[in-house]
């Protein structure tokens, strides 16, 4: 899809890079998106899939890219399962936000860093990190689906009925195992946990990881999380070496959010603007 805003109006490009217009900061600066989990390992240039100027564009508001309403809707339907099933296996209940109540940032005093944990540990009504950890809950399907590049976003390829065409039987799930059986988590959901760890100051969490057949996403409403996989992986994090990551999160972010400058584009990035603006 084009840029929402416009050349030479609202940005230009010099040098390999985007400049937002001074009327343009002006106006939208206060709109402007922080660095929340899922966007923190893209911002500090370690995703290969996605580029910190991508990650720059949405968060400046000029270019998004389309969620997948099915995956997205089963996430927010099957995830709070999970949840459910997390506090009675772990007997430890965790306090749930609602996104639009806390406008989807519980760090509201944090000028640079936000977003939602999926939960915090509660003791009599309180948060309490004293003995239980954060909690990140993800779901992945087992199979691999197929997947197209439209317009350099990645679009899931549906049947005549609608329903997600599997690439691969079973191969999404081995991606989450090493040779000894062991679940790999990865870096980008670590360093999301730790940067939300970082921001409450406590050193323990944990992954849920629910594996997802085909027909939960037809039907989240349908499925028995009690029926799937659900792999519970514990995390650690040293909140002094984890703090390097953070000042570089902050300059990234004065360097380009606060100066309305993006990242110098790589050969993708080229190819990117050249394509969203012809």
């Amino acid at each position: 899809m084009p840029f929402t805003k416009q050349k030479n109006q609202d940005f230009y490009i010099k040098d390999k890079r985007i400049f937002l217009t001074d009327s343009y900061k002006n106006k939208f600066a206060t709109k402007f998106k922080k660095i929340t989990g899922s966007r923190f390992y893209n911002v500090l240039g370690l995703n290969e899939m996605s580029s910190s100027f991508k990650t720059w564009c949405m968060m400046v508001n000029i270019y998004q890219e389309p969620m997948d309403e099915m995956l997205a809707n089963a996430g927010n339907i099957i995830e709070p399962k999970v949840r459910t099933w997390v506090e009675q296996h772990m007997n430890q209940k965790y306090l749930v936000y609602d996104p639009k109540q806390c406008q989807y940032d519980v760090f509201s005093d944090n000028k640079i860093f936000g977003g939602i944990p999926d939960g915090e540990p509660l003791h009599n009504g309180k948060i309490d990190y004293s003995n239980a950890p954060m909690l990140e809950i993800k779901t992945s399907s087992i199979d691999n689906f197929l997947y197209k590049n439209i317009d350099h976003v990645f679009v899931l390829q549906k049947d005549e009925n609608d329903h997600p065409i599997v690439k691969s039987i079973g191969t999404k799930r081995q991606k989450w195992f090493n040779a000894d059986n062991e679940v790999v988590i990865p870096p980008e959901y670590l360093f999301q946990l730790g940067l939300y760890c970082y921001l409450r100051n406590v050193t323990k969490g944990l992954f849920a990881i629910c594996f997802l057949t085909k027909d939960d996403y037809i039907n989240p409403s349908a499925c028995d999380v009690s029926q799937r996989e659900i792999q519970l992986v514990n995390f650690d994090v040293d909140l002094m070496e984890f703090k390097q990551w953070i000042i570089k999160a902050e300059e990234w972010y004065h360097q380009h959010i606060i100066s309305g400058i993006s990242p110098i584009m790589n050969e993708a990035d080229q190819q990117l603007v050249n394509d969203l603006l012809n």
